[in-house]
């Protein structure tokens, strides 16, 4: 059973990958706090503001990485798998066509991202869309932070300015195929409900 943050950050160190709610992928932190899959809606469980808190805080931890990666949920992801995500994140063949069909908005936003390397933004705002695409695409890395007044906020950064050089070398070594494989492998078969700009 997930009680803490320490027991969250340990279940994805010894998975590699969970997701936040279930899927018909890798186990969930929804799971792991409920003893098992609920029936209904989580939210409603008695466990479930514990693993919604839990959930927030795995999103500002510095050793999980939080990337919508199975079935377009949020999966927490060990650093041992960053380099394969920066690896597909940043293959030139998906980015091209996951910039189709984005809005006007978005690609704003996303200018301003690759300009800047940090835009913080109200979790919910004029920008949402805009970034629930960018996120979803995986065009950007999405984290959530607490400001000076306490609240939580969404931490929008480039790839490369958010990856460290040793993390960028060691995904240099790997293919696209490498990359896609070890990350199908951590995720119980292939990532889905990506879109066809990532798999």
């Amino acid at each position: 059973m997930i009680k803490t943050l320490r027991d969250a950050e340990e279940l994805v160190r010894t998975r590699h990958v969970i997701t936040e709610v279930p899927t018909h992928g890798p186990t969930s932190l929804v799971e792991q706090v409920m003893g098992g899959r609920p029936t209904g809606s989580w939210r409603e469980h008695a466990k479930g503001r514990l693993a919604y808190r839990l959930g927030r805080m795995l999103r500002a931890s510095k050793d999980v990485l939080a990337v919508r990666l199975v079935e377009g949920k949020v999966a927490f992801v060990d650093p041992t798998l960053w380099p394969a995500v920066y690896r597909v994140a940043m293959e030139p063949a998906r980015r091209r066509p996951s910039l189709q069909g984005l809005s006007p908005d978005a690609r704003a936003l996303l200018s301003t991202v690759e300009r800047d390397k940090r835009v913080p933004l109200d979790k919910e705002g004029p920008w949402t869309k805009a970034r629930e695409a960018l996120e979803e695409r995986l065009l950007v890395h999405f984290s959530e932070a607490q400001d000076e007044d306490g609240r939580h906020v969404a931490v929008l950064r480039s790839w490369r300015a958010w990856a460290s050089p040793n993390l960028k070398a060691d995904a240099a070594r790997l293919s696209y195929e490498d990359a896609q494989a070890r990350l199908r492998a951590a995720c119980d078969g292939a990532p889905t409900g990506l879109g066809p700009w990532v798999f």
